[in-house]
């Protein structure tokens, strides 16, 4: 069909999912953007594989598609020397091609350091790359510097984890060991102080990704932790401001 013959394939590592319930929540959600034709979210090797049409949408709407559902995507960013550009044109030209070249979600070209910083997928290339440019007139030389894989995209992500945690467990144990503390003026706003970083500092992935499946009419883990961690702290607020309406007898 006209449409098959249109359409590409591309392969995308996603971070951030907690189950199998997210892989859903973004099938969902790239299924209803434009262009999408079909997708594919796999839990367990956190890939998503997604056919698509070019002429619709672009890996670049897709990507934020899925940041915009409270989930990050690992791909790689490399620069690459281009010879025989000599003017504003070149480079906007330079970028079409590369842009041109499945899998590519971005391309930025320097004139005046004669670089390509180009944003592609997991599976692109660089034979296509360089047949690209090389078709637009110029010469892509090799990868001179790798700015990210994926890898290192998913080694941020774990090390941005492991710091919220780090922090909310330090946060949560200074509340545990006040809890056993007599009673002091200011006691309740302390702890209320040091409670509201970790519901909402360390916890905003959840609040992040509740609202991703909340725009696209679904809910997944992220909406069970944080509607379940909400009810807790603004109940905890109430109780703090107004004590009066918790009082007895």
């Amino acid at each position: 069909t006209p449409n098959s013959k249109k359409s590409e394939k591309a392969h995308i590592h996603i971070t951030g999912m907690t189950c199998t319930t997210c892989a859903a929540t973004i099938e969902k959600g790239l299924a209803a953007t434009l262009g999408v034709e079909q997708a594919n979210v796999n839990f367990a090797s956190e890939k998503a594989s997604i056919e698509y049409d070019p002429t619709k949408v672009s890996l670049a709407k897709i990507k934020n598609t899925i940041s915009q559902l409270g989930y990050g995507t690992a791909t790689k960013k490399s620069i690459f020397p281009v010879n025989g550009m000599t003017c504003a044109s070149c480079v906007a030209r330079v970028e079409q091609a590369l842009s041109s070249v499945p899998g590519v979600i971005s391309a930025n070209v320097n004139l005046a350091s004669e670089k390509a910083t180009v944003d592609y997928v997991g599976g692109t290339e660089i034979a296509d790359l360089r047949r690209a440019v090389k078709e637009a007139g110029y010469e892509l030389g090799s990868e001179a510097e790798t700015l990210e894989d994926v890898t290192t995209a998913a080694k941020r992500e774990i090390r941005n984890i492991r710091n919220r945690f780090i922090l909310a467990a330090a946060l949560a144990s200074a509340i545990m060991t006040l809890m056993w503390t007599p009673f002091f003026i200011g006691k309740p706003y302390l702890l209320w102080a040091l409670a509201t970083p970790v519901q909402f500092w360390a916890g905003w992935r959840f609040y992040r990704g509740a609202w991703g499946a909340l725009r696209h009419r679904t809910a997944d883990m992220n909406t069970l932790i944080a509607v379940g961690t909400s009810a807790a702290y603004f109940y905890s607020v109430v109780a703090i401001l107004f004590p009066s309406l918790f009082a007895t007898g």
